[in-house]
């Protein structure tokens, strides 16, 4: 049986990244399979293609896709196409969306908050700060950061990310393994351990002017809002922000100073009705429906996946002090457990100590501060 993968590799291909015609074949033809097996009458549909789109489905062929698609698996990349079970569900939503991704790492599963967060290359000290600052905090609360993985504030917001243990995504106006921005090479990779490069650019294809603004469609469109930190009054980060918009998507802007040239472009989006933002807090009371029981629903995951799957027993809070066994806690949270003492201790520490990543590690502290075992400080400091 054929790969459905390689008609969707197909399509794309003949229409280029970001056509608005995705839409209009789907809604009118059913599936690119179906669009493909019509044959040329199907592509000679008056008003349907350019002659350059029709030239190019006519030279690519199945052959070519399944070699594309071989080409990325070998070089450890998901080929995700858009009726994946896996394709992210909100980028099913915006108009031109794309065909397929090349996916190196983990998308975030369905249900996560996805918040964007750009601005601009020339970031300012304070734009760095806050930067890191804001999508540090997110990252804690469990939000997948995206961002465009650019200098200064993209690169800023994705350290900050996975600085507070969580995941983000960079999403690349360039082929996953091109040869751009080679001083970042070593933040690609770690963003591929703990989240995922996105493209929907074939595996080394090279940056352009031209790919980036396409791009922006994507990194928005993955999102439910998009934060805005420092960007001047004609910024790429603008684009991202038009797109969100007319994706339906929520804007968020982290206020500067009025006599700083990069924050003037934030600030003119606070006046135009973005809402400002100084605090996670601050973007997250718009999702109420995510924060609520966030942190229970992990802890319940890892006791279950610790117990080898089986349904695990609701967490109840209990005054720390009291005796009883820790033998119902996860292996994880045993480990630290057996760390802690009256004597406070950083998170960093307590994950080297413990041999555990910084996302297994935060996943067992809120199940033993949820459970009532530890107290938490500060500063993300802990102890019995």
């Amino acid at each position: 049986m054929t790969d459905n993968r390689v008609y969707w590799i197909w399509l794309q291909r003949g229409l280029a990244a970001g056509s608005p015609r995705v839409s209009k074949i789907l809604s009118r033809f059913g599936s690119p399979k179906e669009f493909f097996e019509g044959g040329r009458e199907y592509w000679l549909t008056p008003g349907l293609l350019s002659e350059r789109e029709y030239e190019a489905l006519d030279s690519f062929t199945l052959e070519d896709a399944a070699a594309q698609i071989e080409f990325a698996e070998r070089l450890g990349q998901k080929v995700i196409v858009y009726d994946d079970p896996a394709f992210p569900p909100l980028l099913r939503e915006i108009p031109a969306p794309p065909c397929a991704l090349y996916v190196k790492g983990e998308l975030p599963e369905p249900g996560a908050l996805c918040i964007a967060m750009v601005g601009t290359r020339k970031a300012t000290s304070d734009g760095i700060e806050a930067a890191s600052r804001l999508s540090r905090s997110l990252g804690e609360r469990g939000v997948v950061v995206v961002s465009g993985g650019a200098l200064g504030i993209d690169s800023a917001c994705h350290e900050g990310a996975m600085e507070g243990g969580g995941e983000t995504v960079c999403v690349l106006g360039c082929g996953i393994g091109a040869n751009y921005l080679m001083k970042n090479a070593p933040l690609r990779s770690r963003i591929a351990r703990n989240g995922a490069l996105v493209s929907e650019y074939p595996p080394n294809t090279p940056a352009s002017v031209h790919t980036f603004p396409v791009r922006n469609r994507i990194l928005s469109g993955l999102c439910a809002g998009t934060v805005v930190i420092e960007c001047g009054e004609k910024s790429g980060a603008l684009v991202t922000v038009s797109l969100a918009l007319e994706q339906g998507r929520d804007v968020f802007a982290v206020p500067g100073s009025p006599v700083n040239p990069s924050a003037r472009g934030v600030n003119r989006l606070i006046s135009d009705g973005a809402k400002p933002v100084l605090t996670a807090d601050d973007i997250l009371e718009e999702y109420p429906s995510f924060s609520s029981n966030r942190a229970l629903r992990e802890a319940q995951s890892l006791r279950a996946a610790a117990d080898g799957g089986e349904e695990a027993a609701p967490i109840v809070r209990i005054p720390c002090g009291e005796e009883r066994s820790p033998a119902s806690l996860s292996r994880e949270a045993r480990a630290l457990y057996d760390l802690l003492t009256a004597e406070q201790r950083h998170v960093s520490e307590l994950a080297a100590k413990a041999g555990l990543s910084m996302r297994e590690t935060l996943g067992a502290l809120t199940e033993l501060e949820l459970g009532g075992w530890i107290h938490s400080y500060s500063g993300r400091r802990y102890s019995r």
